[in-house]
């Protein structure tokens, strides 16, 4: 089995006017899924991703800089991630299209990332 990431990407504060009602739902609904992808033995954890305290570091003239981010202007920001194992890409965006994020809105979208097999790394470089 291979493993991947559900970046579960969305306009900012595109929920924060949300009545707490439809807020708890739309928890249930997540939270649903991704007990059903645990039972199935696919989901490997996954969280929400607080909205603030986000700090973006890059390099500049050689130095680390530190700033704020994202912005409000920002297009999209990344609300929280699923990890999954699937047995390849195909059954992953099969997963992945049944993930309640899509059904939220227009401007949700889940991107796929597959995860390296550190391990298997790890283990070559040690034979060699």
């Amino acid at each position: 089995m291979s493993q991947y990431l559900l970046l579960l990407h969305h306009t900012p504060n595109y929920n924060i006017d949300l009545p707490r009602e439809k807020m708890m739902e739309m928890t249930r609904r997540y939270m649903g899924w991704a007990d059903l992808q645990r039972q199935k033995g696919k989901l490997v954890g996954g969280e929400k991703l607080a909205a603030g305290g986000v700090r973006h570091i890059r390099v500049k003239d050689g130095k680390a800089v530190v700033s704020d981010g994202p912005y409000a202007e920002a297009k999209d920001v990344i609300g929280g991630y699923f990890l999954i194992e699937a047995r390849n890409a195909t059954e992953a965006e099969a997963i992945a299209q049944d993930c309640p994020h899509l059904g939220l809105g227009p401007s949700n979208w889940v991107e796929i990332r597959p995860v390296d097999d550190m391990e298997a790394v790890r283990k070559a470089a040690a034979a060699d």
